[in-house]
């Protein structure tokens, strides 16, 4: 057997002999029709959020938003995303690939054991909220700060937690499940830094946005870069892709609340 779902009224719980991809094919692909239909299925009462885990057999590079939401599909799983959402990475023993969702009255810390924040910010919004992952980063990057005297070559966190909260006046509700790959592209970005190369190719790319004349500078500026220097940003098709290493985000939580205006709040932690 490839694969083995089981669910109840508030949870679903499923292994997989291979982790599920975003294009999957054959038995993933059953797979992934009756891990839809099972989460669908469940009927969360108001104000209930969902918390979803992913117990791995391996080390590999996958960011966890991926193989728990955008590869399952948010027609899935939106109407769970009342008050918001946990994602958490684990370890498998059994060298299986397992997940679990499940109904929740109160969204939890995403791991209490990661008390010391590295970086935060926040930002009101006002009545447009941002869309992709470069209009997020523009937004937020002005409003990033980093709690660490260290030097940038030496305040790189291996692995981190993401704590964040969305506020506005068209949440809770199935239109938030487009909103987290985004938001979570977008945050992550802001605790980076590009490391300036391919310029001939992005500086128009990147003005053809309509990001700001200055962000190309804002960019490559290394002072939040907590996360590190990378190739943040780089071609993709005739626009640009970004690149943050949100496979290292083990775990986040996006707590949603109702607000006039839209305002984010994050925070960026590690265990101490």
């Amino acid at each position: 057997m490839d694969y083995e779902i089981e669910a109840s009224q508030s949870t679903v719980s499923a292994w997989s002999v291979a982790r599920l991809p975003f294009e999957p094919r054959g038995w993933q692909r059953r797979f992934r029709g009756e891990l839809r239909l099972a989460l669908r299925a469940l009927e969360p009462e108001g104000g209930h959020g969902l918390i979803a885990e992913y117990d791995a057999p391996d080390d590999a590079f996958v960011d966890v938003e991926n193989v728990l939401l955008y590869n399952v599909g948010a027609g899935a799983y939106g109407h769970l995303l009342g008050s918001g959402l946990v994602c958490r990475r684990g370890s498998s023993t059994d060298g299986r690939h397992h997940l679990r969702y499940a109904l929740a009255s109160a969204i939890p810390d995403p791991d209490p054991g990661a008390t010391c924040v590295i970086g935060d910010l926040a930002a009101d919004l006002g009545d447009v909220l941002p869309r992709t992952p470069g209009e997020w980063w523009m937004r937020l990057r002005p409003r990033t700060t980093i709690r660490t005297g260290r030097p940038a070559a030496e305040r790189v966190a291996d692995s981190f937690v993401l704590d964040l909260s969305l506020a506005g006046p068209d949440l809770p509700g199935r239109r938030s499940a487009g909103i987290v790959k985004a938001l979570l592209d977008g945050v992550v970005s802001c605790f980076h830094a590009h490391d300036a190369s391919a310029p001939d190719v992005l500086l128009p790319r990147l003005a053809s946005l309509a990001l700001p004349n200055h962000a190309w500078d804002l960019v490559c500026e290394p002072s939040t870069a907590v996360l590190g220097v990378r190739p943040l940003v780089r071609p993709h098709g005739r626009g640009i892709a970004w690149n943050p290493a949100d496979e290292r985000c083990y775990a986040f939580r996006v707590a949603f609340t109702y607000g006039t205006r839209w305002k984010v709040r994050a925070q960026l932690r590690v265990h101490a």
